[in-house]
């Protein structure tokens, strides 16, 4: 945020106006840094989850991909994750809203892709060709730069 042209004129803001604002942004802050440690566990758990499932598995395999279980070759025989084909037995899937089903794995960077907001972002980027300013962070900036009147 370098650019003046990107603050907002917030001169008509009486004092205790901007120290309210200011304690509203502290405490986005505050909830941001708590998401992003939320955010940090789910990615763990991610990659915990792949490093379990072998990621590697031949067509001829009997045995589910992640918790390596055997499987049947009439019941309980798995089946391939409809996200990344990979065979998976039914301990190992989680079934969503519409009964599709996705491995465990699958479901997780889902759920990541969910949380992060990342899906949105690759739309947008796809959409919009703007450098990505939070509104957060141009606010910031108004409040506390120097009024020319000061």
């Amino acid at each position: 945020m370098s650019k003046n042209s990107e603050l907002i004129n917030l001169s008509f803001l009486l004092d205790h106006e901007k120290e309210m604002i200011l304690g509203v942004l502290k405490r986005d802050e505050y909830l941001k840094k708590v998401e992003d440690k939320r955010i940090r566990k789910l990615k763990n758990e991610l990659l915990e989850a792949k490093r379990r499932s072998g990621k590697t598995q031949q067509e001829t395999s009997r045995v589910c991909v992640h918790c390596q279980r055997n499987l049947g070759l009439i019941f309980d025989r798995g089946d391939p994750c409809q996200a990344c084909s990979l065979r998976v037995c039914s301990e190992c899937r989680v079934v969503g809203l519409n009964g599709s089903w996705k491995c465990t794995v699958c479901a997780k960077v889902a759920q990541l892709r969910i949380i992060t907001g990342e899906w949105f972002f690759e739309e947008k980027a796809k959409r919009f060709k703007q450098v990505n300013v939070l509104g957060t962070d141009v606010v910031r900036q108004s409040i506390l730069r120097r009024s020319p009147g000061n």
